[in-house]
């Protein structure tokens, strides 16, 4: 049944990334709720909710926006390898941060992927442009909505769980 809400939840954030988050437009740059559900997800479930939700959420975004299902999942991928490295490295964070930090590099990492996809598909690339009209802004606003997300749900007493697996249980656990 989690499995399911968490396949619900990104599904969900397919639809509003394709319905609200362009009515709110910063900069050149908008919210991207599908990045902070996976980011949720991972955080608040476990990895392998997170390995099934990435592909899901980049199927139903490719459906819903008209965009790639290849290059969205190639954007959103290395949320969790990163948020493995960020767990096991020797630099003390605490929970938040190793989501944030995940959230910030995947963050940028999806719209550095993006703006080389439409770069490819003819669109005109400033490296001035690209940082201060879509990066920064970018960054900002994932930094805000994860904030936002992460704060209510420690507040209600769900606790972080951890991005490492144990060996032979994966399908146990879906």
């Amino acid at each position: 049944m989690r499995g399911f809400s968490a396949v619900a939840t990104v599904v969900f954030a397919c639809i509003c990334q394709v319905t609200i988050a362009p009515l709110f437009p910063v900069s050149a740059t908008a919210f991207d709720f599908v990045l902070i559900a996976l980011v949720l997800v991972a955080a608040f479930g476990n990895p392998r909710r997170a390995m099934v939700a990435v592909p899901v959420a980049a199927v139903a975004l490719s459906f819903l926006s008209g965009r790639s299902a290849g290059l969205l999942l190639l954007a959103y991928l290395p949320l969790l390898p990163l948020g493995l490295f960020l767990e096991g490295a020797s630099v003390p964070l605490n929970h938040f941060a190793r989501a944030l930090v995940a959230t910030l590099a995947t963050g940028a990492w999806a719209r550095v992927l993006l703006v080389l996809g439409a770069m490819v598909g003819g669109a005109e690339g400033n490296l001035g442009i690209v940082v201060r009209e879509i990066l920064l802004p970018g960054l900002f606003l994932d930094f805000a909505l994860l904030s936002v997300a992460y704060v209510p749900m420690r507040l209600i007493g769900w606790s972080g769980q951890g991005m490492s697996l144990q060996r032979g249980v994966y399908y146990s656990g879906l």
